[in-house]
């Protein structure tokens, strides 16, 4: 059973063990089960209205070029979150029981899954407290006229995390020659996530960007 699996992947933590083209089951519960899952639909569907939302409030004080500035803002910090999350945290070293179950639940379950469809963007109990959390931390951080713009970047920051992690995993590279430039980018966005999969754990840590990895030098040796 695959919980059987689980429960040895925990106690062994064996980076060899991956299990292609299957779903994962994460625990017995099935109430429990079906929130560890989320149809890759999901986000858009929560957050592109909250991004249009605040949009729509960074335009009633802020000019179009003030906005651009606060999203870029909130693209940068997103990216730094998005590579320090998956290198210190689904990337700790699982050296004790709590380590372990940390590690295994939040992240080394993709990497021993790493097709299943079901758990390639991040699940609603975690993106909305997060999002929520950022969005404080935004109003007590920064001017309040500066805070829907930055939101809004942090926001599309983060919607092109899961979908370009999603896309790696599960979207073929066009075939049309127009689309020539888009495949060429899409085969080296998956060649250098699968090494961080298969090869080199210590590599690759930003998603979306491989900015932070050229700047802290964790980009493939390869």
């Amino acid at each position: 059973m695959a919980d059987n699996v689980l429960a040895t992947h925990i106690a062994t933590m064996h980076d060899d063990n991956v299990y292609r083209k299957t779903n994962a089951r994460m625990f017995q519960s099935n109430f429990v089960e079906f929130f560890s899952k989320v149809h890759p639909a999901v986000p858009a569907l929560m957050f592109v209205p909250v991004t249009i939302y605040f949009l729509w409030l960074a335009f009633q004080t802020e000019s179009v070029w003030m906005i651009a500035a606060e999203m870029g803002i909130g693209l940068f910090f997103w990216s730094f979150t998005e590579y320090t999350l998956h290198r210190f945290y689904f990337h700790m070293t699982p050296n004790t029981p709590v380590k372990r179950f940390l590690f295994f639940y939040s992240h080394g379950i993709h990497h021993a899954y790493p097709d299943d469809y079901y758990r390639l963007v991040m699940v609603p109990i975690v993106s909305i407290p997060l999002a929520v959390g950022f969005y404080w931390l935004f109003r007590a951080a920064l001017p309040m006229h500066m805070v829907a713009g930055t939101f809004v970047g942090m926001l599309v920051g983060y919607l092109s995390y899961d979908y370009i992690h999603f896309a790696t995993h599960h979207v073929k590279p066009p075939r049309q020659t127009l689309l020539a430039p888009v495949a060429i980018v899409m085969k080296g966005q998956r060649r250098r996530h699968m090494k961080h999969h298969f090869e080199e754990h210590d590599t690759g840590y930003g998603v979306s960007t491989v900015f932070w990895d050229l700047i802290f030098r964790t980009q493939s040796k390869t």
